[in-house]
């Protein structure tokens, strides 16, 4: 590249008016509403600008991704761009237009995690929220555009002087001496990189000459207003993973802004920024994703099973644990919480009170997840050896259970019910509570009427299916269930399981759909816990 900004930037337009010119393949640029991305599209306009009108010959395809957890002020200044580049276009007869794709009402944040119970995503090893709500999305807009014109020309905002990790990974997929490299899960699908190697300064320079004004009518200064506000980065527009299925350009780093909601910071940088720079209506959401991480790894909110019915084990290394002679657990560290044991893997009782400190959700195991004999003795008979040292098998946890997500769902409407107050800006949409009432319907709700209840007790209005809900059995029988259960020692949900899946079939005069589904709830792994781990240890 040149040293010069101004040649840099002359470069850069005659490089991208020479591709556009080169072929017939439309262009698709990714558009968060970052300063990256921002600066890629104020480019192609420029170019797209300077042609002579018969030679702007192919379409640009201008694609952003709303995961429907988007932070609303980023989300309000995004949709305003969006709306004004389709203005602008229509006015000019540009063939440029705006796009904004979300995940299928199936798939949200929401209705994974309160109508499923899929945890909440962590950092590395369950990070599932970037590929359903960003990836997946937007690569179906992809697709759609291969399929109809053969192959497409993919622009993104990505720049070596973001990171050392972020120029590695373009490194890699570089091929020397050509301008495209090809798309690593999108067939016929090419990625041009047209401002890999400006600086962050050259971008401002590029957003904020001309005084701030877009091509579209819009200023950049609002932008330059939003970082300085969100104390944080932009959550970049994401479409690829590498060859191992990973995410190849990350969602999100430690300073970002995008999903309010967001579970994979340790602190939201970006939220927490905009509420000490004055928007102070902000803080219900803060307080409710800080909450939503806070129970995460609390027992009394999850299953001991995934939802397949299979339970599986982690390896916990004795050295972790609290031991004194005889693998005996130092009482000391040890806790009540409700009816619950629990053993703090780092802080004893003297040092919390000490200390006055809360003890950690990630530095606690439950007794009854142990292989425990005589009270507080690890069982010799599960202690292993590995290369690490010895270790036992814990239980490791599933997806949040029927209690967790009603919580969750009150919690989240409560605080949509703040936010009221000053936006109008749904926390989860009535297309969402649908699929989600429908999921409890099909797994976990015999009376059928928790969500819409729950929504009406906290919204103080119904639902449109509110009335149109039959419960499967009336009030009385559940309590008898209930006691029954309790009398014979029975789990209510699998109870639950085996009466919703009863009543699913009961107008069919085939049984064999119903022996099978029966057949495989009774057959669970988690059910026949100690048989498996006899039988698994005897190989």
């Amino acid at each position: 590249m040149i040293n010069n900004f101004t040649d840099n930037l002359n470069y850069i337009l005659e490089e991208m008016k020479k591709v556009y010119q080169h072929d017939n393949r439309p262009w698709i640029i990714g558009y968060s509403g970052g300063k990256d991305s921002t600066a890629v599209v104020q480019l192609a306009f420029k170019m797209l600008t300077s042609l002579p009108k018969s030679k702007r010959h192919k379409h640009i395809y201008i694609v952003s991704s709303d995961t429907l957890i988007e932070n609303p002020i980023v989300l309000g200044y995004l949709q305003t761009n969006c709306d004004a580049i389709n203005r602008y276009a229509k006015n000019t007869l540009l063939p440029i237009s705006s796009h904004i794709v979300y995940p299928k009402y199936d798939n949200t944040f929401w209705t994974n995690i309160i109508g499923r119970g899929l945890p909440t995503p962590t950092s590395i090893r369950f990070r599932w929220c970037t590929e359903r709500l960003k990836i997946k999305p937007s690569n179906e807009f992809i697709k759609k555009r291969v399929e109809e014109n053969g192959e497409v020309v993919l622009l993104l905002g990505v720049r070596k002087d973001e990171s050392l990790s972020r120029k590695r990974r373009i490194e890699n997929r570089e091929i020397e001496g050509y301008l495209f490299t090809p798309h690593n899960t999108i067939n016929n699908t090419y990625v041009y990189n047209p401002i890999v190697d400006l600086t962050t300064d050259e971008v401002w320079k590029i957003l904020l000459s001309n005084n701030g004004n877009t091509p579209w009518g819009t200023n950049n200064n609002d932008l330059h207003n939003l970082y300085m506000g969100s104390d944080g980065g932009e959550c970049p527009f994401t479409i690829t993973k590498n060859s191992k299925g990973q995410v190849d350009t990350p969602s999100c780093g430690n300073s970002r802004f995008g999903c309010w909601c967001c579970t994979v910071v340790v602190q939201d940088k970006s939220l927490t920024g905009f509420i000490q720079n004055g928007e102070e209506w902000l803080q219900p959401l803060l307080n409710f994703r800080n909450w939503l991480i806070s129970i995460r790894d609390k027992h009394e909110y999850r299953k001991q099973y995934r939802r397949d019915g299979n339970h599986y084990y982690k390896k916990l290394l004795l050295d972790n644990l609290p031991l004194i002679h005889n693998l005996e657990l130092d009482k000391n560290y040890i806790f009540n919480k409700g009816n619950k044991e629990y053993v703090d893997l780092k802080n004893s009782v003297e040092d919390i009170h000490k200390g006055n400190k809360e003890s950690s959700n990630k530095e606690k195991i439950y007794l009854e997840l142990l292989p425990l004999i005589n009270n507080y003795q690890i069982d010799p008979s599960k202690v292993f050896e590995s290369d690490k040292g010895r270790y036992i098998n814990v239980l490791g946890y599933g997806p949040f259970n029927f209690k967790a997500r009603k919580k969750i769902l009150q919690k989240l409407l409560e605080t949509q019910k703040k936010i009221n107050r000053f936006i109008d800006f749904p926390l989860i949409t009535v297309e969402e509570l649908e699929v989600i009432d429908k999921i409890w319907d099909d797994e976990e709700d015999l009376t059928c009427h928790s969500l819409v209840d729950i929504y009406n007790n906290v919204m103080g209005k119904k639902l449109p299916w509110h009335d149109f809900k039959k419960p499967i059995f009336d009030n009385e029988t559940l309590i008898k269930i209930k006691t029954l259960n309790k009398k014979f020692n029975l789990p209510d949900n699998l109870i639950t399981s085996l009466l919703i899946e009863t009543n699913k079939n009961k107008h069919f005069t085939n049984r064999t759909i119903l022996d099978r589904s029966i057949s495989k709830i009774l057959n669970q792994r988690y059910l026949h816990k100690s048989i498996v781990e006899e039988i698994e240890n005897d190989y």
